[in-house]
């Protein structure tokens, strides 16, 4: 199984490709080039919104044909817009990203998150976080989990019928849970 890892161009995704190893999957980055070729395509979580989105762009004609997993940013890019910058989101899911409204921000550190049942992506437990911005969740259908801070932010998104699934946490730093959710993830790609 071949997995296509976006690359933005300005942050290191080198911890993320690990953590695909260790769940078993063979990983290359992309910078938009080789999608039609991967099994899956995982928008990572580096960068700002408005210089991904212009490379996100590029993925949008595979939703529904291939599994796409975002974490951290790549989840917001499924979203319309962000306060972050200018750029278009994918509109995958309807909404816009906010500056989360937490003690510290950046909000960093290991979190509780609740899992809705939406999908079992993601289960009850902690992971590891690190973001300025979110979505703030209104309990739509494809809310997978969501986190508390001064108010209570989408954690994990899925719509199986379009194989799209997105986590706000670090699954790559996220220990044993974080690896969880990427084998599950795998698991999707291959059914």
């Amino acid at each position: 199984m071949r997995l296509a890892v976006l690359d933005y161009t300005v942050g290191n995704i080198g911890s993320l490709i690990s953590a695909l190893r260790r769940a078993g999957a063979e990983a290359f980055v992309s910078k938009g080039e080789g999608l039609k070729d991967a099994d899956a395509v995982i928008l990572p979580g580096v960068g700002t919104f408005s210089v991904a989105s212009k490379l996100a762009a590029a993925v949008k004609e595979y939703a529904g044909s291939k599994p796409m997993l975002g974490i951290c940013l790549g989840m917001q890019l499924f979203f319309e817009s962000s306060e972050e910058g200018e750029g278009q989101g994918l509109s995958f899911f309807p909404g816009r990203v906010v500056r989360v409204d937490a003690e510290r921000v950046p909000h960093i550190g290991w979190e509780r998150t609740y899992a809705t049942g939406a999908c079992d992506l993601v289960e009850d437990g902690y992971y590891y976080y690190l973001h300025s911005y979110g979505v703030e969740a209104r309990g739509a259908s494809y809310e997978a989990a969501y986190i508390e801070l001064r108010r209570r932010y989408v954690a994990a998104v899925c719509d199986h019928g379009r194989g799209i699934y997105g986590v706000q946490f670090h699954p790559e730093r996220s220990g044993k849970k974080g690896l969880t959710v990427l084998r599950k993830f795998l698991s999707l790609v291959k059914s």
